[in-house]
C-alpha cells in the first residue's frame, strides 16, 4: 500500500471530482484513477461507485473515509519518528527546490544568516518546479524554498503549509552584449526580436502572462526556442540567440560582468518574494525551529512591497 494512494483517495472526497483532484496532486487523470483503483484492490473493496455521474462513495468508501486521515497522520508519524532514530539528524536541514534557486538563494541564506546555521548540516534537494513541490508533499518535515510573485503565487495544495519571506528577487528580461557593453538587441519599434520563451505551462509563463511583460515592449518579438530549464536558457542568451525574462539574482555574476544586461528600461521588472515553505503539522528538528525562529522574527511580510532596481 502507498501513502499516496489514500492521500489520493482524500483528495477525491475533497473535490468531489476524479478530473478536479486529478489537477490538484498535478497527475493525469487516468493514472490518478489507476491509482485509486490500486487501493481498492489492496482494501478487497469498491470505494467508488463509478456507474454514476458524478461519481460517488459506496458505503465502503464512506466507511473508508472515516479512517483515511487518521491512517495517512498515523503513518506520517510512524515515519518521521522512524527516520529521525536511524539518521539521528538532529541538525539535518534539507530544502527542496528549483536549480536555479538552489545556486544563489540557498547560498546567498547561509553567507547572511550564519548563526542560525553555525550548527546545522544542510541538505539540498534541486529538481524541477514540480518535482520540488511535490517531494515537499512527499517529505512533510523538510523545507521548500520557492518565488512568490503577486497575483501568481506558488500553489501548494495543502492547507496545513505555513510560510515566511527570506528574501526578495526580480523576474527581468536580459539580453547578451556587445563589446561595448551594449545589448545585442534593441528594443525598437518595428524590430523583430528573438525570445527564449518558457512553455506555456510553466510558471514563469504564467507570471509573464499575468503581467503583461512581452506587451511592454517596443519590439515584436519571436519565440526561437522554448525550455522550461533556466539554466538552458541563461545558457542560449549568453550564447547570443535571443532575451529571456530571468531571476535577477540568478544571473547577478552575469550582469556584473557584463556578459548579459537588462534588454530594456521601458519593460519593469516582475518583484517576487522568496519565500520558505513548511508544514505547520509536522514537528521540527532543533535546527529547523532555529532557522525558523530566525526568519520569522525578521518580519519581512511587514513590507508587502517588493522594489526591484
Amino acid at each position: 500500500m502507498d501513502l499516496k494512494w489514500i492521500e489520493d483517495f482524500l483528495y477525491l472526497s475533497q473535490y468531489g471530482s476524479f478530473a478536479k483532484a486529478a489537477k490538484a496532486r498535478n497527475v493525469t487523470q487516468p493514472a490518478f484513477g489507476r491509482r485509486i483503483k490500486l487501493l481498492e484492490e489492496w482494501l478487497g473493496a469498491d470505494l467508488v461507485n463509478r456507474n454514476t455521474y458524478p461519481a460517488t462513495f459506496t458505503k465502503a468508501g464512506f466507511r473508508f473515509l472515516k479512517h483515511a486521515n487518521e491512517l495517512k497522520q498515523q503513518i506520517e508519524f510512524a515515519r518521521l519518528e522512524t527516520v529521525k532514530q536511524v539518521n539521528n539528524n538532529e541538525t539535518t536541514i534539507t530544502f527542496h527546490t528549483q536549480h536555479s534557486l538552489s545556486e544563489y538563494v540557498v547560498n546567498r541564506m547561509i553567507n547572511n544568516n550564519a548563526d542560525a546555521f553555525k550548527t546545522a548540516t544542510v541538505c539540498v534537494c534541486p529538481k524541477n518546479l514540480h518535482d520540488s513541490v511535490q517531494s515537499f508533499i512527499d517529505n512533510r518535515s523538510d523545507f521548500l524554498i520557492g518565488l512568490s510573485f503577486k497575483g501568481t503565487r506558488l500553489y501548494i495544495p495543502n492547507p496545513e503549509v505555513e510560510t515566511v519571506t527570506i528574501g526578495t528577487d526580480c523576474l527581468i528580461p536580459v539580453v547578451a552584449t556587445k563589446e561595448d557593453g551594449s545589448p545585442l538587441f534593441k528594443d525598437a519599434k518595428n524590430a523583430t526580436v528573438p525570445l527564449l520563451n518558457y512553455p506555456s505551462s510553466t510558471f514563469f509563463a504564467q507570471v509573464l502572462e499575468k503581467h503583461g511583460s512581452l506587451g511592454q515592449s517596443k519590439c515584436n518579438f519571436k519565440i526561437v526556442y522554448e525550455n522550461a530549464v533556466t539554466h538552458s536558457l541563461k545558457s542560449m542568451a549568453l550564447s547570443g540567440h535571443g532575451v529571456v525574462w530571468l531571476p535577477a539574482g540568478f544571473v547577478q555574476e552575469e550582469l556584473e560582468e557584463q556578459r548579459l544586461t537588462r534588454f530594456s528600461d521601458s519593460i519593469a521588472a516582475i518583484p517576487a518574494k522568496i519565500k520558505l515553505y513548511r508544514f505547520s503539522t509536522e514537528e521540527m528538528t532543533p535546527a529547523m525551529s532555529t532557522l525558523w525562529q530566525h526568519f520569522s522574527e525578521q518580519n519581512m511580510e511587514i513590507n508587502d512591497e517588493v522594489h526591484c532596481v
